[in-house]
């Protein structure tokens, strides 16, 4: 089974319009409708999701109860990205399988965990993709976003896939001469992590916040693979050298 997650760089264009890339959705679409192996398939929220949060203030993720932040209009405009993307998978052939992030995962003191593990494995088994997205969940306090990254931990820790696909923005985790490193062991990642500056205006954390959930997933003993959204064809041979990065999980 192959774990994946789309950013929302791959399935909309930048901008603080929220724009879905059709384009760039329909070649994802075909390349899943000839994976023949079980996948899961996370996305991210990109220009649907990302200039809210800088413009209403929530860039740390939190939304305060009484804060001024139009939520259900927004999750209006998350739930239209989701459908947006369903339909170009189930026009490709996938058997793409609604599955939205706030019905099939709960926040709970502050802890995400998984809430319809058992249906997911049965929708999989059945020959679905279950198509999940990020979303703003209800907490005691008020409300807090969930990034994609972080849905693709918890799936990982609950289904143990033989690898964690991230199509990303970017064609890898990049070295200071701004070229892809082939691969990396996990152990290695906390260092990386650790020179790589802050993401500004990016709610998810961008690369730094990223490999954190990386980490999450690869203390799971599953490999991950960073690669570039834009040839999502890298998934139907993903061990293939040369394409993304390659992180081998310690085992």
């Amino acid at each position: 089974m192959l774990a994946i997650k789309a950013g929302g760089s791959v399935i909309t264009r930048g901008g603080e319009k929220p724009v879905f890339d059709r384009l760039s959705a329909r070649r994802l679409a075909a390349a899943l409708s000839r994976l023949r192996e079980p996948c899961l398939l996370v996305h991210g929220t990109g220009s649907f999701g990302k200039p809210p949060a800088r413009r209403y203030g929530y860039l740390s993720g939190a939304i305060p109860a009484g804060a001024p932040v139009p939520v259900d209009n927004i999750r209006a405009g998350l739930a239209r990205l989701h459908g947006l993307l369903v339909g170009e998978l189930a026009k490709a052939g996938v058997r793409a399988l609604s599955c939205p992030g706030r019905d099939y995962f709960r926040l709970s003191g502050g802890r995400l965990s998984l809430r319809r593990g058992t249906e997911l494995r049965s929708r999989l088994r059945s020959g679905f993709v279950p198509v999940i997205n990020s979303d703003i969940f209800d907490c005691p306090a008020g409300f807090r976003v969930v990034s994609s990254d972080a849905l693709l931990a918890v799936v990982c820790a609950a289904f143990k896939p033989r690898l964690a696909v991230f199509l990303t923005g970017a064609p890898g985790l990049l070295d200071s001469a701004g070229e892809p490193v082939p691969a990396v062991r996990a152990a290695k990642l906390p260092a990386i992590r650790r020179a790589i500056p802050d993401a500004l205006g990016d709610v998810s954390g961008g690369m730094k916040g990223k490999l954190a959930e990386v980490l999450r997933i690869a203390s799971c003993g599953c490999d991950v693979l960073l690669a570039d959204g834009r040839a999502p064809e890298i998934i139907l041979e993903p061990e293939r050298p040369g394409k993304g990065t390659y992180v081998h999980a310690s085992r």
